[in-house]
């Protein structure tokens, strides 16, 4: 009989499988109007050109991100198979469930995190993120 947690798992992998898939058809998307933005006659108006640049610019930015985003999840997918995800990366005590279901691609318990933040920051003198 499996455990809540191992439930509570499997539901997790599924919403990351669907997220990936739902990342994969919009970067299809987005990818097929960059093409179509590329290959449009470009008209001599410099503000049309402005706008054209922009959309650009902005559909690129949104793939970059997306591409991000897949490999939060392939290496959170990668760790389920592997058998420890939700096993914090410096401590090795369980990741509670509730910080996996908001933050799924967490590595770190809330505590350790918060440490790597400081470290990364500059120690606790640093300023803090937003």
């Amino acid at each position: 009989m499996a455990t809540r947690r191992t439930l509570d798992l499997n539901r997790i992998r599924e919403l990351l499988q669907r997220r990936r898939r739902e990342i994969l058809s919009a970067n299809e998307g987005a990818h097929r109007e960059l093409t179509a933005l590329k290959n449009q006659e470009r008209d001599p108006e410099y503000e049309e050109n402005a706008q054209s640049e922009l959309a650009d610019y902005t559909l690129s930015s949104l793939m970059e991100s997306q591409r991000r985003e897949i490999m939060l999840i392939d290496a959170a997918l990668r760790r389920m198979e592997m058998g420890v995800f939700g096993e914090c990366v410096d401590c090795g005590f369980e990741i509670p469930i509730e910080r996996l279901e908001a933050l799924p691609f967490a590595i770190r318990c809330e505590e350790d995190a918060s440490i790597h933040e400081l470290e990364t920051r500059g120690g606790p003198m640093a300023s803090p993120s937003l």
